[in-house]
């Protein structure tokens, strides 16, 4: 599950409380959702397990295959309809359900030539190229050099708010248009 955090907020206080406000109310938000479908779920006499921030589950490869979006530059999800501003939660069951498959919306296309996120990011913690991780061929970000920062600065989403795919409204055309270059 993908849930939108508010652009507007965000934009203008990556690295301020009100940003980190909004980022827990986003995470309130989908943990109640995610608990709320397991539950449903269970109901059904299915197994369900909700996880949202948890470290048993990595959310954005699995929401990859799930056709949720794709791996942009900056590491996070993107999303055709909400951008790479947002948040992401799992349910596992085994309840039988029509299978998605991974998309693909036009990230790569776009990622490739731009520099937006490698340019604004204060500890140059994004490669602009793609390396070898763990046998996959991948955008990388060096969360070695990430993750201080973001301690010491109490936050941070600069890479995310600078993503042409954030803005909101703006992956639908974006997407399409990339699409129809190839």
């Amino acid at each position: 599950i993908a849930y939108p955090m508010n652009f507007e907020i965000m934009k203008e206080n990556v690295t301020y409380l009100k940003g980190g406000l909004e980022t827990i109310r986003a995470y309130t938000e989908i943990t109640r959702i995610v608990i709320g479908l397991a539950k449903h779920i269970r109901a059904k006499g299915w197994p369900a397990r909700a996880y949202c921030e948890s470290a048993d589950i990595l959310q954005i490869p699995l929401a990859i295959k799930a056709g949720v979006g794709e791996l942009g530059k900056h590491g996070s999800l993107i999303n055709r309809e909400l951008g790479s501003d947002l948040r992401l939660a799992t349910v596992l069951t085994d309840l039988p359900m029509a299978l998605d498959q991974a998309v693909d919306i036009g990230v790569e296309d776009l990622c490739a030539g731009c520099r937006r996120c490698t340019a604004d990011c204060p500890v140059d913690a994004i490669s602009d190229d793609k390396q070898m991780v763990r046998g996959i061929n991948k955008w990388y970000v060096d969360f070695d050099k990430c993750v201080p920062y973001f301690s010491k600065a109490y936050g941070c989403g600069i890479c995310i708010q600078v993503c042409p795919w954030s803005k909101p409204g703006r992956g639908p055309s974006l997407s399409q248009s990339l699409l129809s270059k190839r």
